[in-house]
Order: C-alpha cells, then structure tokens, then sequence
C-alpha cells in the first residue's frame, strides 16, 4: 500500500526498510511528502524554475539509487536535502559566470524577485523604482557569492534554517557556516552599498 501524504504518524523508517525489500511504490510518498520543499530549496539556490525542477527530480532518482546507503538514525528528509544542495552546487560551478551575465542582462526589467512590502498604501514612482533597483542589486550580489557561500547564505536568510542545521544539512562544521555566512554578508553589503546613500 502506497501512504496517502495526509496519512498521519507514517514511520519513514520503516517504509525505507519495505521499499528495500521490494515495494517500490512506495517510494512516492517521499516524492509527494517533500517535492514542494526541494523544488523550493534548489529554485532559491539556482533562481531557474526549470532547473530547479529538474533539480528535484534528479535528487529523488539519486535518492532512489542510493537508499541502500541511507542510514538509519537520520532523517530522509535531511538525506535528501543534502543530496539536493550538492547536485545545486556542482550545477553553481558549472554555470556560474554564465548564470551572472544571463540574470543582468535581458532580465534586467523583469522582477522575478519576491514583491517589496512598501509601508506607505500607495508608494511613489521614485520609491518604487528604487524598490526595483534593489531587489536587482540584491539578486546581483547573490549571484557573485561562491556556490558554497550561497548555499549558506540562502539557508539561512531564505529558508530561515539555524547553523546547527544548516551544519547538519551541508556537512560543514559551525565555525565554517559563520565564516561563509560574513563573508558572503561582507560582499552584499559591498555590492549595495552607494544603494543605501541613495536611500
């Protein structure tokens, strides 16, 4: 029997242990348990809704061929995260400078960015144009950051994950979480800096 995503208390361990043992089936309840979130998770690193979809499959197929190396003790859920943010970032190395020139160029005029929440109803012109200006100059200096730094980064402040699982998720100790974490900081805030003397 295939687990209904609503069905509650569902024991993963020992789906993974049936599904090792040849009922493959159900195996989709992991895809419908958690596609949204991976999708999720490899959009904000790659910013490409097709990438990041095929992302998500690609993590659920490696995840298929590797259950065997699945421990037990850890959560699929993180398993699969991970598998997900380390096929992120080998496509981060392949297409970085590429990926930066693409989403500063004929992109420019989209906003593909999340909506600013402006505290006046009814914004003006100028507002709203330098509300643009930033969410681009933003999206920008996120693209500048090593594929290691965004992920971090992206975790954190996009995902709103603590270091602790961000270090469970990446396999990164603290120390170097926070060092990634200022670094990549450090660049933003260079990037955008003659922003804030506009603002």
């Amino acid at each position: 029997m295939i687990p209904r995503e609503t069905d509650p208390g569902v024991d993963e361990a020992l789906l993974i242990q049936e599904i090792r043992a040849g009922n493959t089936q159900g195996f989709e309840y992991f895809v419908r348990q958690y596609q949204r979130k991976i999708t999720r998770v490899a959009y904000r690193l790659l910013r490409d809704m097709g990438e990041a979809d095929c992302a998500a499959q690609e993590s659920f197929l490696r995840a298929w061929q590797k259950l065997n190396e699945f421990r037990e003790g850890s959560t699929f859920e993180t398993w699969l995260t991970r598998i997900c943010i380390n096929w992120c970032k080998d496509r981060l190395k392949r297409r970085r400078l590429v990926l930066y020139f693409h989403q500063t160029g004929e992109e420019r005029g989209e906003e593909t960015g999340p909506r600013d929440t402006a505290p006046h109803p009814d914004p003006s012109p100028e507002r709203r144009a330098m509300s643009r200006e930033i969410r681009e100059r933003l999206r920008e200096a996120i693209e500048t950051l090593s594929p290691r730094q965004k992920t971090v980064f992206t975790l954190k402040h996009f995902e709103e994950l603590s270091i602790p699982e961000i270090a469970e998720l990446t396999g990164l100790d603290t120390g170097t979480i926070k060092s990634h974490l200022f670094r990549a900081a450090h660049k933003i805030r260079e990037h955008v800096r003659d922003l804030r003397k506009k603002a």
